[in-house]
């Protein structure tokens, strides 16, 4: 199915409902007056027995509407959406298929809005996080101590899954308020602490449509979040301790690089909001991890071959969170780099041997003014690396580490090898 950049009929008014019909404004009720076509939700429609245009619900899944639209163009459409149809809402969809001039807008009172009035706080310092349709362990992403979050929430990503969660991350004595129904004679509006809501059925259950009492909740819910001070279980800044990190070897050990290492390596990439990474020779994803939780709106393609250590990268992947922007590639480079998007930055950590081979191509696919980083630790690969500068403008920078040990009740500093790191800007 092709988009809709030359939609030829008036333009599709998106009504926002907001918490009850009488809360429309005149150009949106001028709109929905003069619709020939309303799609929305059933319980949307329902609200407008009087409206004399025909009524279609949206269809399942979502895909389908740009063809509903489509067999309908040459009509005046108006689409009913939930609270701000601009803010998670169907605006995405729409202008993935039509441009901005033939859609007009008409947002409501979201229901993160109307939830912060419940709770008569100020909302402008919240982040908002959706878990609709999107995996919990996006949330493990952001979470920090002592802040304040909305989340959107759906059917598997209820408030008990939520606090369960934030029990994991040692967030366990944080407040939820979680508003349901918002704007129907069922609203509720109920305080929870996380650790005590993980524990037991709230009361007034509302059952699912296939009799489930998980959640306990009515699915129409969003829930405000406002943590404790955290127990150090999620990094709040860059520069995760290696022990945190899964290897399958002893806490700190295995095929990671170290922190120090990593930092060092993370600040000469100098990731960009937007950007496409490639972390080759990944390992279990120190870098790969970091830089994508670090750089949320950017994103990060592990290639990595080794299944052992695809385990360890994939569980590292979810337990810090960034499952949304970090992408596995099970794989041996540079055949499995083939139908990667062409980056922004790279950084080699491993190539089975064959570092000068990786490096030649790697650079033919950066981005101009794109960079290169690339780590070595034998003395072949530092040939490599010095043979491919070659006359380049390249920035050198040499790490070496120690860190303290018990030695016959004596402190030691024990030494690591040398790691050699080379930066490259590709010329615009």
């Amino acid at each position: 199915m092709t988009a809709l950049p030359d939609w030829p009929g008036p333009p599709i008014h998106v009504v926002g409902m907001g918490m009850e019909a009488g809360a429309l404004g005149p150009a949106a009720r001028a709109a929905l007056d003069q619709a020939e076509l309303m799609i929305g939700a059933a319980a949307h429609l329902a609200v407008f027995p009087e409206l004399r245009a025909r009524k279609i619900p949206y269809p399942s899944p979502m895909s389908g509407l740009q063809a509903l639209l489509r067999t309908y163009a040459g009509q005046r459409i108006a689409l009913l959406a939930s609270g701000d149809p601009l803010f998670y809402g169907i605006s995405q969809t729409l202008l993935r298929d039509l441009s901005p001039e033939h859609l007009v807008f008409h947002p409501n009172v979201s229901s993160v809005q109307a939830a912060f009035a419940r709770l008569r706080r100020p909302w402008q310092q919240a982040q908002f996080v959706s878990l609709h349709g999107r995996p919990l362990a996006t949330l493990r992403a952001v979470l920090q101590g002592n802040r304040l979050y909305a989340l959107l929430t759906d059917r598997e990503n209820s408030p008990t899954a939520i606090a369960r969660l934030l029990i994991e991350t040692g967030f366990g004595e944080s407040a939820l308020w979680v508003a349901e129904d918002l704007g129907l004679p069922s609203e509720q509006f109920r305080h929870f602490h996380a650790d005590a809501l993980a524990a037991t059925i709230p009361p007034h259950p509302h059952p699912s449509p296939q009799g489930e009492r998980e959640s306990c909740f009515s699915p129409l819910n969003v829930v405000i979040l406002e943590t404790c001070r955290g127990r150090g279980v999620l990094p709040e800044f860059p520069g995760i301790p290696d022990e945190q990190f899964s290897t399958g070897a002893e806490p700190g050990k295995g095929l990671l690089s170290k922190r120090e290492v990593r930092l060092t390596i993370l600040s000469l990439l100098a990731p960009r909001a937007g950007e496409t990474g490639w972390d080759v020779g990944a390992g279990c994803g120190g870098v790969s991890v970091e830089w994508a939780r670090w750089n949320l709106l950017g994103e990060v393609h592990a290639v990595e071959c080794h299944p052992e250590r695809l385990e360890h990268l994939g569980i590292n992947r979810e337990r810090f969170g960034v499952v949304s922007n970090l992408h596995v590639v099970p794989g041996r480079a540079p055949e499995a780099l083939a139908d990667l998007p062409d980056p922004h930055a790279v950084f080699i950590g491993g190539s089975s041997g064959s570092l000068r081979e990786m490096l030649e191509i790697v650079w033919t696919r950066l981005r101009p003014g794109g960079r290169l980083v690339a780590s070595a630790v034998t003395e072949d690969s530092r040939v490599d690396l010095h043979g491919f500068a070659g006359d380049r403008e390249v920035c050198w920078t040499e790490l070496s580490i120690a860190r303290s040990e018990r030695l016959a009740r004596q402190r030691v500093m024990r030494p690591y090898l040398p790691v050699l790191l080379m930066k490259l800007e590709k010329p615009l």
